[in-house]
């Protein structure tokens, strides 16, 4: 068989990719070079998080943090790369820097650990979505839906696991300058076509009949706040608790309903957030299927054991693991988030005030719609506290540092 010229190779995968390939979560300004991993990250001075020493002094969860990155760092081969920016670290030298750190965390006090880690790792800051270092930070949480393993009359919108027929390549297994270039596809009477969108499978129900729900849940909203968290907790009916995490995506572009809903003037960009969508979405029933379909992009889902797992395959641990661009910053890495974060009055929904907070992360998932130097999501965990601040949480003039060995 002859072979396809390259040229028309990356003509067809780019046409098909255009309606693939996830966006950034908001297009570059006009004339902004693409984000590049050597330029994502630059030196930075301790002096720049000294309060990170002063407020985060119970470092206990953060060390667990640290002792799950050390456990992908395993899996990995002792030269694979790390990129800090222009700068490589083996994996196995990762693994080293993650178990001193972590057993540092656990038993060293203040100015002790201060002075071991300033002279033992370099501080690194990502030069944010301004080249200036400013980052967006959001949160996202593990909800709790109410489901069934059987559908009925209450529970019928379904939770899928990963269809059958879903393709997935990494086109650089065919060229390495297309690596990190992933198809999604589907074959229809012997065609490769992209797979059902978010309309095709919830109304048109391309996949009902074939055996693929994992539960049925009871609310349609819950479900598509699912799929943009990643992982959750569903209550079933006798009162056993079924875990699931993310498996797949249908490779469509993810399309952020809150952004249509602030174009069309329903709801402000200033309270713009989950509890504003949830509250829209329930006072216009007529309106979900429209809206919802917005964005076409669909997750399936898997039953998982323990925790929600981010992109390194390790559980993730509340207020320590955060989410970023995995194109631009190394998985696993032990860094440091400077934010603000909501003070709630006694109601639980109001907030008082946001407050400074500098805290020590671990670099351990990604997301769709978390895109460039200047994203951050930040895991909350389980619980009201978790949803009530991953609901609001949106902290512009943030910053993001890097702990690297030296």
């Amino acid at each position: 068989m002859k072979m396809i010229n390259k040229t028309w190779f990356w003509f067809i995968v780019s046409v098909f990719l255009a309606s693939c390939q996830p966006p950034p979560s908001e297009p570059p300004p006009v004339g902004e070079p693409k984000p590049l991993v050597e330029t994502s990250l630059e030196p930075a001075s301790w002096s720049e998080i000294q309060g990170v020493f002063a407020s985060d002094v119970n470092l206990q969860t953060w060390a667990g943090a640290l002792e799950q990155s050390a456990v992908y760092y395993q899996r990995l081969s002792a030269t694979a790369p790390l990129k800090f920016g222009s700068r490589k670290v083996d994996a196995s030298v990762m693994l080293q820097a993650t178990r001193a750190l972590a057993k540092a965390a656990r038993t060293m006090k203040g100015a002790d650990f201060e002075r071991w880690l300033t002279d033992e790792y370099q501080l690194l800051r990502s030069t944010g979505s301004d080249q200036n270092g400013q980052v967006l930070v959001t949160a996202y949480y593990e909800p709790l839906l109410h489901g069934s393993l059987k559908r009925s009359k209450k529970y019928h919108f379904p939770l899928y696991r990963r269809p059958d027929d879903l393709l997935e390549a990494d086109l650089g297994d065919w060229y390495a300058d297309l690596k990190g270039k992933r198809l999604v596809a589907r074959l229809d009477a012997g065609r490769l076509t992209p797979y059902y969108d978010r309309a095709e499978i919830d109304r048109k129900k391309k996949l009902e009949s074939r055996g693929l729900e994992l539960v049925w849940v009871d609310d349609v909203i819950d479900a598509f706040f699912l799929q943009i968290q990643g992982s959750g907790r569903v209550l079933l009916e006798n009162g056993e608790v079924l875990r699931v995490g993310y498996h797949s995506a249908n490779g469509r572009p993810y399309r952020a309903i809150g952004k249509l809903l602030i174009e069309e003037k329903e709801i402000s960009k200033e309270n713009m957030g989950l509890p504003a969508l949830r509250e829209w979405l329930t006072q216009h029933p007529d309106q979900i299927e429209r809206v919802l379909e917005y964005n076409p992009s669909y997750v399936f889902f898997k039953r998982i054991e323990g925790g929600p797992e981010g992109n390194i395959a390790v559980p993730l641990t509340a207020w320590r693991s955060i989410a970023t661009d995995h194109r631009l910053f190394p998985k696993g890495a032990p860094g440091i988030l400077k934010t603000t974060l909501p003070v709630f009055e006694h109601d639980g929904k109001t907030v008082r005030q946001w407050r400074d907070d500098v805290r020590f992360v671990v670099n351990q998932d990604t997301g769709g719609a978390i895109r460039g130097p200047g994203r951050v999501d930040l895991f909350t965990g389980f619980g009201d506290e978790a949803e009530r601040v991953a609901g609001i949480m949106k902290s512009e003039g943030s910053a993001l540092y890097f702990i690297m060995p030296k």
